[in-house]
């Protein structure tokens, strides 16, 4: 296990790819990876605590991110493309913020930087959703973890090919840290970064799909104008996962949005 496993391939423009939570690298599907690998030089992380990264000592948005950072710092010659699914996504979002001169594009995968509803921000989960999750959590790790992937599927198109994929996935690099698990949850739970929005000047792609549960497409499109430059792409059918359910129509969009940034901004 290493400090912070990162998979790297392909040559051009560094493009950064962070996951969800409880997942690890090994989810991005290996056709879309060998695709953008092509014209970009990817790195496919394990945030710390998931996959072959060794867990922090406490795994919080300011903490990861810093190790983000470092990683940057040491790897990326100039500003990158950052991909970030869920939890990934405010992970990201979070590195456009505090570091803007890392980041030249910013792509949100079904993440609207608060996944609970709150008086003020409807667009989003009922809390107690989460709170029976986390609750379970201690309980039966590998069931409760099981059951938030059907979540991920649920109203989509291909959810029964796409859970398989992502179950099979699951445990393909270990199991993942315990406490990273539950402090990973309760970012979900906690965490309003709407306010981030504003701090970001750089391109943004808000990439969902039209039957997410858990960040439905109208968060998506609520939380657009709070970014300086940001477009909103839904994919008809998927569900959390669009990348492996949807994974041709994601790839269009996603290629779409990173060629407009080909060219000097």
């Amino acid at each position: 296990m290493t400090e912070l496993h990162v998979e790297t391939r392909g040559r051009g423009p560094d493009l950064v790819l962070l996951h969800g939570w409880a997942m690890h690298g090994g989810i991005w599907p290996a056709s879309l990876l060998a695709s953008l690998a092509g014209q970009f030089r990817l790195h496919v992380i394990d945030l710390p605590g998931h996959g072959h990264s060794r867990p922090l000592r406490e795994f919080t948005l300011g903490s990861v991110t810093e190790r983000l950072e470092d990683y940057a710092a040491s790897h990326l010659s100039e500003p990158a493309l950052w991909l970030g699914w869920s939890l990934g996504g405010l992970l990201a979002a979070e590195m456009a913020a505090r570091c803007p001169r890392r980041v030249k594009r910013l792509v949100l995968v079904a993440s609207s930087l608060c996944f609970c509803r709150r008086p003020d921000w409807p667009h989003a989960m009922d809390v107690d959703v989460l709170r029976l999750f986390a609750e379970q959590l201690q309980k039966d790790y590998r069931a409760t973890l099981s059951r938030f992937l059907a979540l991920q599927f649920q109203g989509d198109a291909h959810a029964r090919e796409g859970l398989r994929r992502l179950r099979e996935q699951l445990f393909a690099r270990g199991e993942p840290h315990g406490p990273t698990l539950d402090a990973g949850l309760q970012i979900l739970l906690r965490a309003d970064c709407r306010a981030r929005a504003e701090a970001i000047d750089r391109p943004v792609l808000l990439l969902g799909g039209e039957y997410d549960s858990l960040t439905p497409a109208v968060a998506l499109q609520a939380i657009a104008p709070r970014f300086a430059r940001a477009q909103v792409a839904i994919i008809e059918g998927a569900g959390h996962a669009p990348f492996v359910s949807h994974a041709e129509a994601f790839e269009a969009r996603l290629r779409d949005f990173l060629d407009e940034g080909s060219g000097h901004e």
